[in-house]
């Protein structure tokens, strides 16, 4: 059963099975602060039912200690910790930054198109990095996942995380727009541990399809033929 109607519940309607809750109705602003919406995502996760395999999706945007007094952020954290009292039987997978046609608005890759098609200026971090993740992928690694009964948490990604000034550059040259932004010196990188997803995907025969200036380029395509 799936709980939501946003760009990952909409992912996984292909492998969506009755044994599982796939909890896809959370809070996808990560700019969010209103405590009202982390309380209506806290209320509908008790409505689940405890007996059955609860599938959550959080960030590993949580291992990011200059983010870890954000409220989404602290928001994520009590959600799993929730989720580990309540369901015995949970997968929690951190995502990196989803790539995907949808989702909410204000998020990465939506905010910078729309910041380089109306000729904003985007604030940047020098040292910023990401990891980006079809969300075309997500249904393979999630049924990869499911059936090899792996349980409990783990960090989803590649080990392949470019900084966000040079994803910027990239999708202005993929639009042919004349950048415009501003760098400030501000979060460091940091680390998050994939080794157990790796290692897992690479049993599964689950990667990614090449470069990330390739799939940074699939996603400008896919987003001008919505808007063209």
């Amino acid at each position: 059963m799936i709980i939501g109607n946003g760009l990952l519940a909409n992912s996984l309607r292909d492998i969506d099975r009755e044994s599982v809750t796939f909890f896809c109705s959370g809070v996808s602003d990560s700019g969010e602060t209103n405590s009202l919406a982390f309380e209506r995502e806290l209320s509908l996760l008790r409505m689940q039912d405890s007996h059955e395999l609860l599938c959550y999706f959080s960030t590993v945007s949580i291992f990011n200690p200059s983010r870890k007094n954000n409220p989404y952020i602290r928001h994520k954290v009590n959600m799993e910790e929730e989720i580990r009292t309540r369901f015995p039987k949970h997968l929690i997978i951190r995502l990196p930054n989803m790539m995907g046609e949808g989702g909410n608005a204000s998020n990465l890759f939506p905010y910078f198109m729309r910041s380089i098609a109306e000729g904003k200026i985007v604030t940047i971090f020098d040292n910023t990095h990401r990891e980006l993740m079809e969300v075309q992928l997500l249904p393979s690694i999630v049924d990869a996942l499911l059936n090899l009964g792996f349980t409990g948490s783990i960090n989803a990604g590649f080990g392949n995380a470019p900084k966000v000034k040079d994803i910027y550059l990239h999708m202005c040259q993929l639009l042919e727009a004349t950048p415009n932004m501003k760098i400030e010196q501000g979060e460091d990188a940091y680390e998050v541990d994939y080794s157990e997803f790796t290692t897992l995907m690479k049993s599964a025969g689950v990667a990614p399809m090449g470069t990330w200036q390739e799939r940074v380029g699939r996603y400008v395509l896919s987003y001008k033929s919505t808007v063209s």
